[in-house]
């Protein structure tokens, strides 16, 4: 009989790491693609973001699903641990922009490797897990191909994004079977569409040091400083991807494009941008101030001829334009589906693991860890953090 103490199902970044931590033959590691670690190699567009050099408190502030239930598990494993770890197995890292941590030889896959080659566990790939039952103090897992008994079983199954990797929420069913609470999973870190007419001629283009503004009600709810994409369905990019969580159908995305300046300064910036072109049209005098190809829609938003020439643009005109350029509103249509979004927020219900180990309080030895789990986090290495620091929990348990 293929009999086990333990048994990890889902070779992702959870399930790799916590094999790599284990690293024993009495270890199997069932994975139903042909290959460990398919999604981890696209992470971070094939380089992948292991982690992020903020700071605790930082890292903490990161997270948008229930913080709390994570205390434990990054404070016993952190990301300077999580640095740590891979530098010591001579996976070298650098840092770069908003303290992104990546390999230093921008290589997805030397991440996977790092944690598979030389990896004492037993790996099966092609085995498709179909079901799972619990017989006394045994675990029973049958697959398309075996059946295997184990003492510990943790379920690493990744949640419901990138479907075509495998994360196909197979994890939801059986933690189901067992009675556990599954939180609605929806998509987290991922585009937003948007009711607007400028659509077709905005696409394409890529913003920088601007700022977006999520308003609800007329209130703001939070906001992004950073970069963005206007795409065929809206808006994507970094700003957008943070706010994407927190975003509902009908709230307005408030574009500033020039957040370093306040409107009295972006008023003279404009004024000063007039003066110097004399009799040209308006159409042609904001190249400095504005992309080329949103010059055309801002003057139509801010209801401004655009072949008038710039020398007689009147005070409430210039008014208009800073206002537009200030506040360019975006309705919302909808969330993009989850097979698009980066993560997947919702899963297994926390109050229903130990934080302290990641077992179930229903199932003895039944073990939860990575994604599948009711926790998310910001883009930026987070969620790969708390990939490692909940594998760290069950490992330090499965050890003893």
């Amino acid at each position: 009989m293929n009999e086990y103490k333990n048994i990890i199902i889902g070779a992702g970044a959870a399930g790799l790491f916590l094999s790599a931590l284990l690293n024993n033959a009495d270890t199997l590691v069932l994975e139903k693609n042909q290959y460990p670690g398919k999604k981890l190699n696209i992470t971070g567009k094939g380089r992948c973001n292991i982690t992020n050099a903020c700071s605790k408190e930082d890292l903490f502030g990161e997270i948008f699903t229930n913080q709390k239930f994570l205390y434990s598990a990054i404070n016993d494993f952190d990301n300077n641990r999580t640095v740590d770890f891979f530098n010591n197995r001579n996976l070298k890292t650098k840092v770069e922009r908003g303290g992104r941590i990546f390999p230093l030889s921008d290589r997805a896959r030397d991440v996977t490797d790092c944690l598979y080659k030389n990896n004492a566990c037993t790996f099966k790939f092609n085995e498709r897990v179909k079901n799972i039952e619990k017989s006394e103090e045994k675990f029973i897992i049958l697959t398309d191909e075996n059946k295997y008994v184990c003492n510990n079983l943790v379920v690493a199954t990744g949640g419901l994004s990138y479907p075509t990797t495998g994360s196909t929420g197979d994890g939801y069913k059986f933690l189901e079977s067992f009675g556990h609470t599954i939180i609605e999973p929806r998509p987290a870190l991922v585009g937003i569409e948007t009711d607007s007419k400028y659509k077709e001629v905005f696409m394409g283009i890529s913003l920088k040091n601007i700022e977006f503004k999520l308003i609800r009600n007329k209130k703001e709810i939070k906001s992004e400083f950073g970069e963005a994409l206007f795409t065929h369905y809206g808006l994507s990019g970094p700003t957008i991807l943070r706010l994407s969580p927190f975003i509902k159908k009908g709230d307005i995305l408030s574009l500033d494009l020039k957040p370093a300046l306040t409107d009295e300064k972006l008023n003279m910036r404009i004024q000063r941008d007039l003066d110097e072109a004399g009799n040209k049209m308006i159409k042609n005098s904001l190249n400095h101030l504005l992309l080329s190809n949103m010059i055309a829609p801002i003057l139509e938003l801010s209801d401004i001829d655009m072949e008038k020439n710039s020398n007689i643009i009147n005070k409430e005109e210039r008014q208009r334009l800073s206002n537009i350029i200030k506040n360019m509103h975006f309705k919302v249509v909808a969330r993009r589906p989850l097979d698009e979004a980066i993560i997947t927020d919702g899963g297994v219900k926390v109050s229903e693991i130990n934080p302290k180990t990641m077992e179930s309080k229903m199932v003895d030895r039944l073990f939860v860890i990575g994604e599948v789990l009711d926790v998310a986090a910001n883009t930026g290495g987070y969620n790969l953090q708390i990939a490692f620091s909940t594998a760290y929990k069950a490992y330090l348990y499965l050890e003893d």
